[in-house]
């Protein structure tokens, strides 16, 4: 299995009146072109979930998802992880 290195970017989104308040969820791939999916996780807590399942600690989860809600986009560099793995999570179609 190919592993793929990039960012993971989190995106805090207000919402609208159609829409409600989520963070959203996308890795971007430090060379290439991969069919890279969006997810739109809705509360604090999900997002750390998220981030476990995605293999980043628990602590450093934590830290990332209050990172986004206070200040805004956070992007997490140097993450390596197969495409299998970057599927079972929806960041890759």
């Amino acid at each position: 299995m190919q592993k793929l290195i990039g960012t993971i970017r989190i995106t805090p989104n207000p919402g609208s009146e159609t829409e409600r308040a989520h963070f959203e969820v996308v890795f971007v791939p430090y060379h290439g072109r991969l069919n890279t999916q969006v997810v739109k996780v809705t509360t604090h807590e999900e997002l750390v979930s998220f981030l476990m399942d995605i293999r980043i600690s628990e602590d450093e989860a934590a830290r990332w998802a209050g990172k986004a809600r206070s200040q805004g986009v956070v992007l997490i560099s140097g993450i390596e992880r197969t495409e299998a793995q970057l599927r079972e999570s929806g960041l890759l179609a």
